[in-house]
């Protein structure tokens, strides 16, 4: 296995896998430390919030220290309680034959873009994927539209990108949906400083 992001659509659906980091000196790589550890207790706003309590798949911590998964956790389908849980286990009965659906990003001064891509809900084999694995793809996803659009900024809203809120900033707190088909992400950032 080579030391790529995790991007479940690519690999198997089983449980969490310990994938090795990234080349570079990571300090929190050893496990001691979570990635996230820096912005911990510091200041964060919660974007495209479930106001309406529509049918979620919530991310908590594995600690149950603070709100939400940091992004760049769950990459590496880590600091995600009950990371084996079955995706379906939070979604009422009708929304239990769920294959696929759109994930839609609304970030405020982003929301010209449209943005839309494919979530998957079950590997190939026809078994549901896990809440880490869920994670691991919504982060993959958040991290190819951050790469892609984050210079793509416009009126007023939360500019991403260098200098300004970063994606080792963001975390998850959930994805929700009133239809299951076209889902939204509960993301927090902490405040630039």
């Amino acid at each position: 296995m080579s030391n790529a992001i995790i991007d479940p659509r690519e690999y198997g659906y089983g449980p969490a896998i310990n994938i090795p980091r990234r080349g570079a000196v990571d300090f929190t790589g050893a496990g001691k430390i979570k990635s996230d550890y820096w912005h911990r207790g510091l200041p964060s706003e919660v974007v495209s919030r479930n106001h309406s309590q529509f049918p979620a798949i919530r991310f908590h911590p594995s600690d149950g220290v603070g709100m939400g998964v940091a992004f760049t956790e769950c990459e590496y389908t880590e600091g995600i309680a009950m990371p084996a849980q079955s995706v379906y286990s939070q979604l009422p009965a009708q929304m239990q034959h769920v294959r696929s659906g759109l994930l839609v990003i609304t970030w405020p001064g982003y929301q010209h873009l449209k943005w839309r891509e494919e979530l998957i809900f079950v590997h190939p084999n026809g078994s549901p994927l896990t809440v880490a694995h869920m994670a691991a793809q919504v982060a993959c996803l958040w991290r190819r539209f951050y790469q892609k659009h984050s210079k793509d900024f416009r009126q007023s809203g939360i500019p991403l990108g260098t200098g300004q809120v970063s994606f080792n900033h963001l975390r998850l707190h959930q994805i929700y949906s009133n239809d299951g088909r076209i889902w939204q992400a509960e993301v927090s950032y902490v405040k630039p400083q």
